[in-house]
C-alpha cells in the first residue's frame, strides 16, 4: 500500500529532477519495497490516462468522420488498457536483462522507481491539454500541436532521469531513452492489432 507521505515526496522529487537536480532522489525510497510498490504508481494514473484517452477518442471521431454510435468502444478502450499494462512492464523486463550488459545494475532499481513516479508528473500536461480540447477551448490541431512539445519535455525528462537515476553515460541513456519510446509505439500497435483495431 502506497501511503500518502510517500505520493507528496515522490511528486516533489520529480520536480526537482525536472530541474536536473539530483537531490530529488532522495524523495524516492529505492528499496527493494519501493521498487515493487512504484508499479503501483499506475492506479492512480489511471483517471488521468480515462481523460487522456477521452480526447484521442474524439480526436480519433472528428478526424476520420465517424459517428459517435459507430465508434468501436470495446476495441479501442480495449486495446487502451491493454497498451497501458504492457508499456508499464515491458521497459522494466526488458531492461532487468540488458543492465549487466551495459553495465547498469547498480542503478537499475532507482531507475525504475523514478520512472514509474515521475509519470505522474509527466501525465500532468497532458491531461492539461486533453481537457482543454474536450472543453472546446482548443482546436484538434492545437491538441495535437501542444502534445507533440509536451512529447519533448516528456522526452528530454526521461533522459535527466535515465542521467541522475540509472546513473547512465549520455549515450546510454540517449539508447534507453530511444528504446522506451519505440516499447511505446510498439505495444501500442500490438495491442490495437491484439484486439482486432
Amino acid at each position: 500500500m502506497i501511503r500518502q507521505a510517500e505520493v507528496y515526496a515522490a511528486f516533489r522529487g520529480s520536480l526537482q529532477l525536472l530541474r536536473y537536480d539530483p537531490r530529488g532522489m532522495m524523495g524516492f525510497d529505492t528499496s527493494v519495497g519501493g521498487f515493487w510498490r512504484s508499479f503501483l504508481v499506475v492506479f492512480y494514473l489511471l483517471p488521468l490516462f480515462w481523460i487522456s484517452s477521452l480526447a484521442e477518442k474524439k480526436h480519433i471521431v472528428e478526424q476520420a468522420n465517424i459517428l459517435p454510435e459507430n465508434f468501436p468502444e470495446t476495441i479501442y478502450w480495449s486495446a487502451k488498457l491493454t497498451g497501458l499494462g504492457l508499456d508499464w512492464i515491458a521497459l522494466p523486463l526488458l531492461l532487468a536483462s540488458l543492465a549487466g550488459p551495459i553495465g547498469v545494475t547498480k542503478g537499475f532499481v532507482p531507475f525504475i522507481v523514478v520512472r514509474n513516479w515521475t509519470s505522474l508528473l509527466t501525465a500532468i500536461p497532458y491531461v492539461v491539454i486533453s481537457l482543454l480540447y474536450l472543453a472546446g477551448i482548443i482546436s484538434s490541431g492545437a491538441m495535437v500541436f501542444a502534445s507533440l512539445a509536451t512529447l519533448l519535455v516528456v522526452v528530454w525528462f526521461r533522459y535527466v532521469i535515465a542521467r541522475i537515476a540509472l546513473g547512465a553515460a549520455a549515450g546510454t541513456a540517449v539508447g534507453i531513452v530511444l528504446m522506451d519510446v519505440l516499447i511505446s509505439l510498439f505495444v501500442t500497435e500490438f495491442a490495437y492489432k491484439l484486439w482486432g483495431g
